[in-house]
């Protein structure tokens, strides 16, 4: 493994990953939490068409004071049908994610990045030998990132689910692959926060490692991946010069790598020095 190469790669997708954020982000609180930071123009429209919310002294926040869970949901899914209505948020999932740590409500899944808000996934590495790994290509029809090349496995992690349910659930859909046949490995999280189409893309990712046995068949469920393919170290890591894989599965590679051949970087990205987490026992 070239050392000095991997260490140069880690550097510069760190930069990438966590840039100084804009200036005009709108701190955002739900009940009297700091859950994410909205793009001005969404707090500005969600605070003319919807009375729960305020937007005072450059900070939006919820009117929540008397509200439970499932009343800030109400008021979030408000807010995010609006959004979609006025072509604000696109690419509708019906999928809810938790909004703060413990969780204080939950938002669509499209509308997350719109209000800044953290969210959580999941990312297995798939190691075939020590130099060889499994990636996927993401399928051309995705909204984010088509045909860009992945980790085997990778997905957010729903409100209501675990980590460990939440990757065993992507591992059938994405690769036909059951956790229980293989050996898996717990890695360290980290999380990207930069300014993306959709608003401020905020993610805690955590890494997971799996050696996968040469008779265990492989194959896409779900249509959301267009191939699966063997790929040494050397393969990958001039794909991700080339900026032929997504940042997120670059730098889950990248963790794995630097974890286990025990390098030391000067990247402070794998240092779990996030802003909110959930971390979950696997």
């Amino acid at each position: 493994m070239d050392v000095a190469r991997l260490q140069r790669l880690v550097e510069r997708l760190q930069a990438r990953a966590r840039p100084p954020l804009p200036a005009e982000l709108v701190p955002f609180y739900v009940a009297g939490t700091h859950v994410g930071n909205a793009q001005p123009a969404i707090a500005r429209f969600v605070t003319a068409r919807i009375a729960g919310f305020t937007l005072n002294d450059g900070v939006l926040a919820m009117r929540d004071g008397a509200l439970d869970i499932d009343a800030r949901t109400a008021l979030l899914a408000e807010a995010a049908s609006d959004m979609r209505a006025a072509g604000l948020v696109t690419g509708w999932r019906d999928e809810l994610l938790a909004v703060g740590t413990p969780s204080v409500a939950k938002v669509e899944r499209a509308a997350s990045r719109a209000f800044g808000i953290t969210t959580e996934a999941v990312h297995l590495n798939a190691y075939a030998d020590l130099e060889t790994l499994i990636v996927a290509r993401r399928a051309a029809h995705k909204q984010i990132d088509p045909g860009l090349w992945d980790n085997l496995v990778g997905g957010m992690v729903p409100a209501g689910e675990s980590l460990h349910q939440a990757l065993t659930r992507e591992a059938l859909e994405e690769a036909g692959l059951h956790l229980d046949r293989v050996e898996l490995r717990r890695g360290r999280s980290f999380q990207m926060r930069r300014p993306v189409p959709e608003g401020l893309q905020s993610e805690i990712i955590h890494v997971y490692d799996a050696s996968i046995p040469a008779g265990v068949s492989l194959e896409n469920q779900d249509g959301e991946v267009d191939a699966i393919e063997r790929r040494t170290l050397t393969e990958i890591f001039d794909a991700i010069e080339r900026d032929e894989f997504t940042l997120e599965s670059a730098l889950v590679t990248l963790e794995s790598l630097t974890r286990r051949a025990r390098i030391d970087t000067s990247a402070d990205l794998f240092q779990a020095n996030y802003e909110t987490s959930s971390i979950h026992a696997i």
